[in-house]
């Protein structure tokens, strides 16, 4: 069975989580705030706290502290139900596996999910090929960053669709939210 992997923040839901995260991040930086935000600059969160001497374990400490505030969503529910039919649905996440279960649970859709894998399950985070192991040839990749979710699949021979605003060239698909990808599985399945 072919397989649908999706990336989990800003790709499945839209929320202000990363921003409240990146306030914990900045608040248990404190001093180091200037540092960590040039950092980010051409660094991915967690390479930029290990420069800084933060750990992967105490990054998910943090972030495991923010309260998670999602509704339950009946339409992506809908959306999965009717894909799932025909795929394998797989989250693919840099969160904790607290987070990642968490979030799954909040929006209703964990017990539509086949598979997922989180930030604890891999020695590096996305891009890191080790990360998409379970990416396949004609396998679809759905995600909010194109470097960080759909460049490594899409050299892999996955279909790529990138949720968001910004198009990207290198994108197969380009939907603005989740609630569009049931249109473009119809384009998909034609190719």
């Amino acid at each position: 069975m072919k397989k649908i992997i999706f990336d989990l923040d800003d790709t499945l839901y839209r929320n202000e989580l990363r921003l409240e995260r990146e306030k914990a991040i900045l608040n248990f930086l404190d001093c180091k705030k200037e540092k960590y935000l040039e950092l980010k600059k051409n660094h991915g969160t967690i390479e930029s706290l290990n420069i800084l001497g933060v750990n992967k374990k105490q990054f998910f400490d943090i972030m495991d502290n923010v309260p998670i505030e999602i509704k339950k969503d009946e339409k992506l529910i809908k959306i999965l139900e009717k894909i799932g039919k025909n795929y394998e649905l797989i989250v693919l996440s840099n969160s904790s596996e607290f987070c990642v279960r968490e979030v799954l649970t909040k929006l209703g859709i964990i017990q539509l999910i086949n598979k997922y894998y989180h930030g604890e399950n891999f020695e590096n985070q996305k891009p890191n090929e080790e990360c998409f192991f379970m990416v396949e040839s004609r396998d679809i990749c759905v995600g909010n960053s194109f470097r960080k979710d759909l460049e490594i699949p899409k050299k892999l021979g996955a279909i790529t669709i990138l949720v968001g605003e910004k198009e990207n060239p290198n994108a197969d698909f380009t939907i603005r939210n989740i609630y569009e990808l049931e249109k473009i599985m119809k384009s998909i399945e034609n190719i």
